[in-house]
């Protein structure tokens, strides 16, 4: 290889070294001014929340906070109408009760629901078919002020009546009490439909949810005597397939068609036994015997 051939390479290679340098350099400063001239990204706006129902909520149904959720809701799907977060408080609805029905992932809306003193609230918190009774309760019959609405009692009528004795042909006063009504649903306490601090407050009138037979079985049941109110448990109520079956009488466990009834005697059995008091206007009762002599019959008391 000749010296002008060695020459000519080595400045082939400086000149390839020098290019690739120039253009490395270029590349990595249009990059950089590209990369400057792209905006930076504004941050992401916090979603929308609004409220909407967990499960479907029937109307009539008293709306709670266990029923209801936030949840992230796309900007061009809002409603004025939507209950969004920020701007309106759960709490609003305390008390409140389902006018029409809410399925779940539903927004809330005040045209669905009805709230404690708007007119037609009573008959929105009424199912279809039922209507509403009120009746006296005080510090003893209404559980002292542990019944509020929403929750599920039954109603004990008790009576006392004068019947004849068999023996003295005199009268005497009997008391008697009956389970008249099973699994009746509260509606309000003293026309007040919530109590949103959950104080005790004896109650006057409590207002029930029955059929129309039991509307009158209720009427003529005030007229013979007294009626009390018998709690139900609160977690049985919170199952809702326990209020289905409720609904639809297929629950055993607390809803029976065999009548429940006691008398004086179960309570203040002495009344029944010979041995024990007396009732009134008449002796202790005594055990007959009838004795055969051959063709004379005797009677033998003791």
């Amino acid at each position: 290889m000749t010296l002008r051939s060695i020459l000519l390479l080595v400045f082939a290679l400086v000149a390839a070294g020098l290019t690739a340098f120039y253009a490395r350099n270029w590349i990595a400063t249009e990059r950089a001014a590209f990369m400057a001239s792209i905006p930076e990204e504004a941050p992401a706006a916090p979603a929308t929340l609004v409220l909407v129902a967990k499960e479907d909520l029937p109307a009539g149904t008293f709306v709670k906070a266990a029923n209801m959720k936030w949840q992230a809701w796309p900007e061009d799907g809002l409603v004025e109408e939507y209950w969004i977060q920020g701007k309106r408080d759960m709490k609003e609805l305390d008390g409140a009760v389902v006018r029409l029905l809410i399925s779940a992932g539903q927004p809330i809306t005040d045209s669905r629901v009805v709230h404690p003193g708007d007119r037609g609230f009573l008959a929105a918190v009424l199912n279809p078919g039922m209507r509403g009774v009120s009746v006296p309760v005080n510090a003893t019959s209404g559980i002292a002020g542990f019944v509020f609405p929403g929750d599920w009692v039954d109603l004990i009528l008790t009576i006392r009546v004068n019947v004849k004795d068999e023996e003295t042909s005199n009268n005497e006063t009997r008391y008697f009490s009956e389970t008249l009504l099973t699994d009746v649903r509260v509606l309000a306490v003293d026309q007040n439909i919530e109590n949103e601090k959950g104080e005790v407050n004896v109650a006057k009138t409590a207002t029930l949810e029955v059929t129309t037979k039991q509307a009158e079985m209720v009427a003529i049941a005030l007229e013979m005597g007294s009626i009390s109110l018998s709690l139900h448990s609160l977690a049985r109520e919170q199952d809702r397939f326990a209020r289905l079956a409720r609904d639809i009488g297929a629950d055993p466990g607390e809803t029976t068609n065999t009548r429940s009834y006691t008398t004086d005697y179960d309570v203040y059995y002495m009344l029944g036994d010979p041995d024990g008091i007396a009732r009134k206007g008449s002796r202790s009762r005594k055990k007959t015997v009838n004795v055969l002599h051959g063709e004379k019959a005797d009677t033998v008391k003791f």
